[in-house]
């Protein structure tokens, strides 16, 4: 028995379906069009997500606990508990900013979140120039 395609390859070939094989078919069809697309973009985040998701939420968990100088133990735990586990954190970061009123000036907090801000978006969509 063969070892199963992996969930990067199975959607780059679902992508790559989209693109050369369906749209060209409904290109007269500007809703259906769009909505492909929209799938299309979909499946790359959910790609970029399995690829980048775990290494990058693990840093942003380890580097805004050591801002706010919180332990937080986040091994052998699962990747939907670590994205709730960054939310709060997040939460709480945003509590800090606020009630420290810190601007762009506050270096340390403002490249924590620039840095956090610009790993999200290179996930949702990497061609954003973030610089």
């Amino acid at each position: 028995m063969q070892d199963r395609p992996s969930a990067e390859i199975l959607i780059e070939a679902i992508q790559d379906l989209i693109i050369k094989e369906i749209l060209p078919e409904i290109r007269n069809n500007e809703a259906l069009s769009y909505k492909t697309l929209v799938c299309w973009n979909m499946l790359g985040v959910i790609n970029r997500e399995i690829k980048f998701g775990e290494e990058l939420i693990n840093s942003e968990i380890k580097e805004i606990s050591e801002f706010l100088k919180t332990k937080t133990d986040f091994q052998n735990i699962t990747y939907l508990k670590k994205l709730e586990i960054a939310k709060n954190l997040n939460q709480e970061l945003a509590k800090f900013i606020n009630q420290n009123k810190s601007s762009v000036e506050d270096k340390e907090v403002w490249n924590l979140v620039k840095k956090n801000l610009k790993e999200k978006i290179d996930i949702s969509n990497p061609r954003f120039n973030s610089d």
